[in-house]
């Protein structure tokens, strides 16, 4: 059966496929008669757009709304290493003793905070900084998580053997560390202040793996220096970021 449609008016272009017609209209916001959209400065995917067609395409990186969002990650993951170091380390309050009060931080700081500025580095084109942030991000998340009474991780654990709940926790830090060893090789061309971050933290991470599976204080101490120092470099770096010439006396090296 034939069917007949009406035929186009003026500005439009008629495109028969078989049964039906389609109409495209040249001058829709996005096409703009074949020439580059309008909302942007030049057509950023080289060339011109193929006439009657109409392109959905994300802006790309340059034209993207977003700010830097590396400070919010540094700020946030060094301000929860600098205290959970120092409780571990035992500076403050005692070897082992409140951490649960990092809780609410590691959920909602170090977690929610670094993760959320992880995927904003993702938007803006960062991949490393978008790996590291949401991956950390989502560590603290978990770890603040199975902290909290009624979730049922510590209720597991105690029914476990204390040299089993300890060995897991170091199979835990040695794949972290892994994954550390990975981000500080992505590194080694890059400032002084990132190579410190990432060696310290590598250090912390495999400290505290040999200090699990050995039970020896003495190793898990040592690691929450570093892990300390690791803190505060992450500070620097955020610090670096906000404090410029337009804002600061001069830049930080």
């Amino acid at each position: 059966m034939d069917i007949t449609q009406p035929s186009a008016g003026a500005g439009a272009t008629t495109t028969d496929h078989g049964s039906f017609t389609e109409q495209k209209s040249q001058m829709s916001p996005l096409n703009n008669g074949g020439g580059p959209p309008v909302n942007y400065p030049a057509y950023p995917y080289g060339g011109e757009p193929a006439p009657q067609e109409i392109r959905i395409i994300a802006p790309p990186v340059q034209f993207r709304r977003f700010g830097n969002a590396a400070a919010l990650g540094l700020i946030t993951f060094g301000i929860c290493t600098v205290q959970q170091s120092m409780m571990d380390a035992g500076m403050s309050v005692g070897y082992g003793h409140g951490t649960r009060s990092m809780t609410a931080q590691s959920i909602s700081v170090a977690g929610i905070a670094q993760f959320a500025a992880g995927l904003w580095q993702i938007a803006n084109g960062d991949t490393f900084e978008g790996a590291a942030f949401t991956s950390f991000g989502a560590s603290w998340f978990a770890k603040g998580l199975a902290q909290v009474p009624g979730v049922g991780v510590e209720a597991y654990q105690n029914n476990e053997s204390p040299d089993l709940v300890r060995k897991q926790k170091g199979l835990i830090a040695l794949t972290w560390g892994f994954w550390v060893t990975i981000l500080l090789l992505g590194n080694v061309k890059s400032h002084v202040a990132n190579i410190v971050l990432f060696a310290t933290l590598n250090l912390e991470i495999y400290f505290e793996c040999a200090g699990a599976w050995t039970g020896d204080e003495r190793i898990t101490k040592a690691g929450a220096w570093f892990g300390f120092f690791c803190g505060l470099s992450a500070m620097y770096n955020a610090a670096a970021i906000l404090l410029n010439e337009e804002n600061f006396w001069f830049n930080l090296p």
